[in-house]
């Protein structure tokens, strides 16, 4: 809020002098030059007055979030385009497909420039790329994969921790995370999410795999590593938090703590809706069975779920409107508590991402279809989604 005394008569009477002295003015510069000028000079005059940091003020945006893979893709490839002593990718699933042969030939040609690559592919994720996995192209792969595998300054790690995340960082400076694997599918047709967060303390926090940001940052990551488990806490405090709505995008959702407490605060007053796909490869007898329970156990009127056409892969929880928790960590036990997972929470009604989640959300729901009533549950179902399928 600006102080009262910008506002003041000789404040005013300053402004009004330099405006009309402006419109009288007659220069060798072009009047739109001159009202550039102007605009500067007024805000520079506004800051100079309020009892806040310049820095702060014109900081530029330190968040980015992208919608789907047109977009999220596009500023991969510019990323790795422009990067220019350090690309690290940590990623779950990497298919050798036409997008992933995109990606590694941008990382020859940065590492061409003298950029060092490292890789990090956990092998978890193998079991989804099937025929055309990602680590049997360093024996068998042809054209790009062999300049890949043996080029000097790229360096492979296959871990196997069961991390989850999705990660890129350039140059130190600049993080990508989110719910995108690189294959095809998330690149044209799935729908999801990717946020990018600018600045070296992001990077820091992530890969000493320790928090440093404070409760009240308005951006604030949150990860599950191999020392430290903050996913559950923080999404469980989110719900808890909330006073009036929570809204639910996610790809599988089926561990039995956040049902009960979604259920809990839809009779306590929060109006609850979830998104999910229509149809999964993966876990959809689990999400039918999630289905059923929210809306036994929820509000009749205050416990809304919604099917989502195509195959939704994103990871969001929007609390309040002015809350937003992206990332990577399904609703799954395992996610939630075994898997490396990393998100980002950000707070702030007018924040950028937080504005771009209220309108990805809604025309989500305007594309999704209600559910009438709990889904039928027959003993196959209740079987597979026992088995996580």
């Amino acid at each position: 809020m600006l102080p009262s005394r910008i506002f003041s008569p000789r404040s005013r009477r300053s402004m009004i002098r330099g405006a009309r002295a402006y419109l009288r003015r007659r220069g060798s510069h072009p009047r739109w030059f001159q009202s550039l000028r102007m605009f500067y000079r007024l805000r520079m005059l506004v800051m100079l007055r309020m009892q806040q940091r310049i820095g702060a003020i014109v900081r530029r945006r330190d968040t980015e979030l992208y919608v789907d893979g047109e977009e999220a893709f596009r500023r991969i490839d510019e990323l790795l385009r422009g990067a220019r002593h350090t690309i690290i990718i940590h990623m779950f699933i990497w298919v050798d497909d036409p997008t992933g042969r995109a990606v590694a030939l941008r990382l020859v040609e940065a590492a061409d420039r003298g950029v060092n690559v490292h890789v990090t592919k956990d092998t978890t994720g193998d079991m989804f790329e099937l025929d055309r996995d990602f680590l049997t192209t360093k024996t068998h792969g042809k054209g790009i994969w062999q300049r890949f595998w043996h080029h000097p300054n790229i360096h492979v790690e296959a871990p196997e921790e069961q991390n989850h995340g999705k990660v890129y960082i350039i140059d130190g400076e600049t993080m990508l995370l989110g719910g995108m694997n690189i294959s095809d599918e998330y690149r044209y047709r799935w729908h999801d999410f990717l946020i990018e967060l600018r600045g070296a303390r992001f990077v820091e926090e992530y890969l000493s795999e320790s928090p440093r940001t404070s409760q009240s940052d308005p951006v604030r990551l949150v990860m599950n590593s191999l020392h430290h488990s903050a996913v559950r806490e923080a999404i469980t405090a989110l719900i808890h938090g909330a006073r009036r709505e929570i809204i639910l995008e996610q790809a599988y959702f089926s561990d039995p703590g956040i049902v009960d407490l979604l259920a809990k605060r839809s009779h306590e007053g929060i109006h609850v809706r979830v998104i999910l796909p229509l149809r999964t490869s993966v876990h959809h007898s689990a999400n039918i069975v999630t289905m059923a329970s929210l809306m036994e156990q929820g509000h009749d009127e205050r416990m809304q779920i919604f099917q989502y056409p195509g195959m939704l892969h994103g990871k969001m929880i929007l609390v309040d409107r002015v809350r937003a928790f992206i990332g990577s960590a399904n609703l799954m036990t395992s996610s939630l508590d075994a898997m490396g997972e990393v998100n980002v929470l950000i707070t702030g009604k007018n924040h950028s991402v937080v504005r771009r989640a209220r309108e990805t959300v809604r025309f989500d729901l305007l594309r999704s279809t209600p559910l009438q009533g709990p889904p039928q549950l027959r003993w196959v179902t209740r079987v597979l989604a026992y088995l996580g399928l």
